[in-house]
C-alpha cells in the first residue's frame, strides 16, 4: 500500500488519485474505529502524518510521526428498550425453525426416494421373475405344441403396472424433493 502510495504521487496527475484512496481509507478506519468504540468506553484516537507522507490512526503516539488531529471517539447508546432484541431473538428462532423444518422435509423427501427406489426394484426383480410361465398357464394345442394363456399375460400386465406404479413413485418423489430445494 505504501509502495503505491509513492508511485502515485511520483506521477503526473496521481495527486487527485492518491487522495481520494486516502479519504476512502480516512472513511474506513474511522468507521472501523467507531464500530469498535461501541464495545468499549470512550477512546481518544490520533491521526498522524508519517515522513513519506502517509496518514495513520493509532490509539497511541507514535515516534517520529507529526500529530495532525485527536478524536474521541464515545461509545454509541444501546438501542432503548429490550423488546428490539425479543423481536430480533424471536426472528432468529423463527428462522432457526424454518430452517430445522425445511431440513426435516428433505430429510423425509430423502427417505420417501430411497423407499420408492426399493420399491422400483423390488417391482422389476418380481416383473424379470414372473417370465417363466406358471403352472397352469400353457395350453395344450394340436400336434402335441402349447402356448401362453391369457393367464399368463394378464399376469405380465399386472407385473408391467406395478413397475410403472413404482416408477411413477420415483418420479413424484424426486419432483417433491427438488420442490424444497429451490
Amino acid at each position: 500500500m505504501i509502495e503505491n502510495s509513492r508511485r502515485s504521487r511520483r506521477s503526473n496527475g496521481g495527486v487527485a488519485h492518491l487522495e481520494n484512496f486516502m479519504t476512502t481509507i480516512k472513511g474506513i478506519v474511522a468507521i472501523a474505529f467507531a464500530l469498535s468504540a461501541a464495545l468499549a468506553s470512550a477512546e481518544t484516537v490520533y491521526k498522524y502524518r508519517r515522513s513519506d507522507g502517509t496518514v495513520v490512526y493509532s490509539d497511541a503516539p507514535i515516534q517520529g510521526a507529526k500529530l495532525i488531529g485527536r478524536f474521541e471517539l464515545v461509545p454509541v447508546p444501546q438501542p432503548q428498550g429490550v423488546a428490539r432484541g425479543d423481536r430480533s431473538q424471536h426472528s432468529e428462532d423463527l428462522a432457526g425453525e424454518r430452517a430445522e423444518q425445511r431440513a426435516r422435509a428433505l430429510n423425509a423427501a430423502d427417505a420417501e426416494i430411497k423407499a420408492a427406489e426399493q420399491a422400483l426394484r423390488d417391482a422389476e426383480e418380481r416383473q424379470q421373475a414372473g417370465v417363466e410361465p406358471l403352472p397352469g398357464e400353457r395350453l395344450g394345442n394340436v400336434g402335441g405344441r402349447t402356448r401362453l394363456g391369457p393367464a399368463y399375460f394378464e399376469r405380465q400386465r399386472t407385473m408391467a403396472a406395478e413397475v410403472d406404479t413404482a416408477r411413477a413413485r420415483l418420479d413424484e418423489a424426486y419432483r417433491l424433493r427438488n420442490e424444497l430445494r429451490e
